[in-house]
């Protein structure tokens, strides 16, 4: 679902009056979000605020329309004071304010057309010195390094530079920086944040980015036999989407003979404006696209593509000059996340350094260029265009139900005085407290039946015998003969092919040893990208916590941790006690949702105990058992 804000600059396009560019000013300190577009026309000389990434792409003499606002000031106008459309061959491409568009991505489950949570993002291009900053900080998560250093920083009351991930003091007069620049981007990068709305407290304002570039010079293609074609591109679109490019590269060697004064920034400087004023082509490159590690695997990384895409259409990113034809990237992470397919991406073949590279077709016309070079192309005819091959493969469900006939389980302790302090005997005497035996009953008589694929809700105060339930049933799947894993009375029956995980705190768990994460549900499945898949299904999809040992994550995390791990195992009956304790109740129904919906694709029986009512809403169980005073009671989905 899609929602264009209120306030549409096409609007006032009807009022739009035509005006030169007379050019361009702007701070190199701060161009990423401030700049100021010079222009003139019958209303006289206008100095329109913008930011410096969208003003440096305009030439003297071009043609645009400028719509004030009623109240604005010609003298003094502000950001919101008015409108901007850049003229391309007789057609207006708007400009100014800068794209912003809310989306609203619903989740539910496969049971149900109501959704159990939504989210509300705001999209829209990066112009404020804030939204770098947040960059910054989602983009350690992109790098997965605590060494690499990526932004630039600079101090307003000396100009001195410092590099950092996150805003430093000043070397020399110990005040606050400012952002300057990210390292890694060049002056043609332009960016596309994610703002969650309605969100609680607790959750980030900023999710996610998009970095759009223009499209790389040259790509060539590593063929199966270790061959490289040369100019993959050309061999499916016209050349001349592609030229002129962003080649600032190579005005360097010439600038450097021409100006050998040069320093090295203002080399960078020059060079890249040269190569803004000469880009202009039909293809974009998606260079960068993060999602804050708590909210991948849950769509966003498609809305994210999805409005990446709106905003290229509508505003012609990055240069705003010809209509865009085509959106490539090059994505390793690609052959272990489907998210860019799912999203309409179409793999051409790896490049010759062994990359993938995935292309969305922006018009129609790129879209039948894709088809015939998949119908004609011997390498590609093989894949069609498909990259990624899940992983998980369905898993032999239990041949039959369990089920517990009269089963009784009770617990009988000794309360003993003997060997207490004396005065703590007489304080628990003054309460009536003597020696005694006391048993109590968790389970009476109890009777059920679990059918295979069910998913089932453990409820019940704490001490009801929620555990107890859990460890009978593992004890009968794994033949446990201790007295702890065996009904007192009454029967459990589980199909021969049972193949048990389970997670019973203290008593049964993953065992991690010292390895990475990654290498540990990796040893379990032999298959990096099932291992990737079920780490992502529980909630785990930052690549810095893939590397980390298990002893160096949080609570949360571990618990999350534990759920891959008996994902990885494939077995058909799983049985998690205090199902996401650990987690806040947005994971945690996040988590519910995601593992239920795997236990049902794959035909897994799910048995989780909690008493979060947000996991019970996002497991949506087909039976939910209450027990308590000895009792159990059973209710179906629907009653």
């Amino acid at each position: 679902m899609i929602e264009k804000p209120a306030a549409e600059p096409l609007a006032a396009l009807a009022e739009g009056k035509p005006y030169r560019v007379l050019g361009v000013r702007m701070d190199r300190f701060r161009y990423r979000w401030f700049g100021v577009l010079e222009v003139e026309g019958k209303a006289g000389r206008l100095r329109l605020p913008m930011t410096g990434t969208i003003a440096q792409w305009f030439r003297p003499g071009e043609e645009v329309l400028v719509a004030l606002q009623p109240q604005a000031d010609p003298q003094a106008l502000t950001f919101d004071a008015y409108a901007l459309w850049r003229v391309v061959d007789g057609e207006a491409v708007p400009i100014w304010p800068f794209y912003r568009e809310r989306f609203v991505l619903e989740r539910s489950s496969p049971l149900s057309p109501t959704p159990l949570y939504r989210y509300t993002v705001l999209a829209r291009e990066a112009g404020l010195e804030s939204d770098f900053e947040a960059i910054v900080d989602l983009e350690q998560h992109h790098y997965a390094s605590e060494a690499e250093i990526l932004a630039r920083w600079w101090c307003p009351e000396d100009r001195t530079w410092a590099e950092a991930n996150a805003r430093p003091l000043c070397p020399r007069c110990r005040r606050p920086m400012r952002f300057g620049d990210l390292k890694d981007a060049t002056r043609a990068s332009r960016f596309l944040v994610l703002l969650l709305e309605d969100r609680m407290p607790y959750e980030p304002l900023y999710i996610g980015y998009v970095r759009i570039d223009p499209p790389i010079l040259m790509m060539h293609r590593r063929l199966p036999d270790g061959t490289i074609q040369p100019n993959l591109r050309q061999a499916v679109f016209p050349a001349d989407w592609f030229e002129p490019s962003f080649w600032p590269e190579r005005l360097e060697e010439e600038l450097r003979r021409q100006r050998p004064d040069l320093s090295p920034f203002d080399l960078w400087w020059e060079s890249q404006e040269i190569a803004l004023k000469i880009c202009d082509t039909r293809g974009a490159r998606l260079a960068r696209v993060v999602v804050h590690p708590d909210y991948r695997a849950e769509g966003l990384g498609q809305l994210a593509l999805r409005a990446a895409i709106r905003w290229i259409r509508e505003r012609r990113v990055p240069e705003m000059r010809r209509p865009k034809a085509v959106l490539e990237t090059i994505a390793q992470m690609a052959r272990y996340n489907p998210f860019m397919e799912r999203a309409g991406f179409r793999y051409l073949g790896d490049t010759a350094s062994g990359r993938p590279v995935l292309v969305y077709p922006l018009e129609e016309e790129a879209a039948r260029c894709l088809e015939r070079f998949y119908e004609t192309d011997p390498v590609a005819q093989t894949h069609r265009g498909k990259l990624y091959r899940p992983a998980f493969r369905p898993i032999e469900p239990l041949a039959g139900p369990i089920r517990l006939r009269h089963v009784t389980y009770r617990y009988e302790s000794t309360l003993r005085l003997s060997g207490i302090a004396p005065p703590l005997q007489e304080v628990l005497e003054a309460f009536g407290v003597h020696e005694r035996t006391i048993q109590k009953i968790v389970l009476k008589d109890a009777s059920l039946t679990i059918h295979p694929r069910q998913i089932v809700a453990v409820i019940g105060a704490s001490g009801a015998g929620k555990t107890t339930l859990l460890r009978l049933i593992y004890g009968a799947a794994a033949g446990r003969q201790d007295p702890l894993y065996r009904a007192q009375s009454g029967i459990i029956e589980l199909p021969e092919n049972v193949q048990v995980a389970a997670y019973l705190p203290g008593e049964i768990e993953p065992d991690f040893g010292g390895e990475t994460i990654l290498e540990a549900i990796y040893r379990l499945t032999g298959d990096e990208v099932l291992a990737i898949e079920v780490l992502n299904v529980a909630g785990i999809a930052d690549a810095v916590l893939y590397r980390a040992r298990f002893w160096e994550l949080s609570t949360g995390q571990k618990e999350r941790a534990r759920i891959a791990y008996l994902l990885a195992a494939r077995p058909n009956l799983l049985l998690i006690d205090e199902f996401a304790a650990h987690l806040d109740p947005q994971m945690a129904l996040r988590v519910a949702r995601k593992v239920a919906a795997l236990c049902r694709q794959h035909g897994i029986t799910l048995i989780a105990a909690t008493h979060r009512p947000e996991v019970v809403q996002g497991l949506e169980p087909d039976l939910t058992l209450t027990l308590g005073y000895g009792l159990l009671r059973v209710s179906a989905r629907g009653d």
